[in-house]
């Protein structure tokens, strides 16, 4: 579904403004059965995230040894920062890489309001991005990262959807409910895409 108000960060570049995007899917409280709003906010967090392809046409995933879980790299959209240019820095900061070829493949709203989200900011818009590598420079964790056990790895897409469907509804953690969503979603719609080509 496309729509015309899609919401950017003060840094986005005109281009990436212009790029015509697609919602890959909306998130909320209620699908998950959370129902103790809290007062709203209208701060957005925006952020990227990547599915990154190599030439087996596996995904670098990133891994959390200490709780098992796998998801996408990407994070958040710094202040000043342009959307590629986030794009860029978070994928070489969680798996290692440089990348070339970047296509956007369209973006994830969440809506966090329940009391369970801790965060200042109630909405997160994820620019989602397909790229392929270009050059192996090595990871740069944060700290909570690195006692999580942060490592990048590589699955095939079918494999990384199994996981992430296997894990829907049995996650305890408010955020990961939502990132575990998300990320499922961001797959599958991908692989739709790509059976539809």
């Amino acid at each position: 579904m496309q729509i015309s108000n899609i919401i950017f960060p003060d840094s986005a570049k005109d281009e990436e403004k212009a790029i015509s995007w697609q919602q890959i899917t909306e998130i909320s409280d209620r699908d998950f059965g959370f129902n103790m709003p809290k007062e709203k906010t209208d701060k957005i967090r925006f952020c990227v995230r990547v599915l990154l392809f190599n030439d087996k046409d596996e995904i670098c995933v990133v891994k959390s040894e200490k709780y098992g879980y796998m998801q996408l790299p990407g994070g958040g959209i710094e202040d000043g920062e342009s959307i590629i240019k986030a794009l860029c820095r978070e994928t070489e900061e969680e798996t290692g890489f440089l990348i070339k070829d970047i296509e956007p493949v369209g973006f994830t709203l969440e809506r966090r309001e329940d009391d369970r989200n801790t965060h200042s900011w109630g909405r997160d818009i994820s620019y989602v991005f397909k790229v392929l590598p270009s050059k192996e420079v090595g990871t740069n964790y944060t700290e909570d990262e690195i006692d999580e056990g942060f490592k990048p790895i590589w699955v095939r897409l079918e494999d990384f959807i199994a996981e992430q469907e296997s894990n829907e509804g049995k996650i305890e953690s408010y955020s990961r409910c939502f990132s575990n969503r998300r990320d499922l979603l961001i797959a599958k719609y991908f692989q739709n895409r790509i059976l539809r080509n």
